[in-house]
């Protein structure tokens, strides 16, 4: 796990886990859910593994949005969620950077 700055550099990783595990998981273990809980309010644009997560802190972590109709969804429904997840996306793009930086 990974938090960036919002110029995509990496102030904190988590350590690795060995096996599988869960995006949720994971963040509650290593640390920063409990240190968000205390910290000023930022918010953290994660992708879709961590939903959940906005709950515990304090809505500071903040996924894409869910996919409110499962099959025939109006027109409009999808247009705005669509253009949710590529406003998302956008603010995430840093994010991505900051960890693609740690790969290469």
């Amino acid at each position: 796990m990974v938090v960036t700055d919002d110029e995509g550099r990496v102030p904190w990783s988590s350590p690795t886990m060995p096996g599988s595990c869960a995006d949720t998981t994971h963040a509650r273990r290593s640390g920063p859910i409990k240190l968000l809980a205390d910290d000023p309010p930022v918010e953290i644009p994660a992708d879709a593994g961590y939903q959940g997560l906005d709950a515990q802190t304090g809505g500071r972590v903040v996924t894409p949005p869910h996919h409110k109709f499962k099959k025939d969804a109006p027109d409009w429904y999808e247009k705005m969620h669509e253009r949710q997840r590529k406003a998302h996306s956008s603010r995430r793009i840093r994010v991505e950077h900051g960890i693609a930086h740690l790969k290469n």
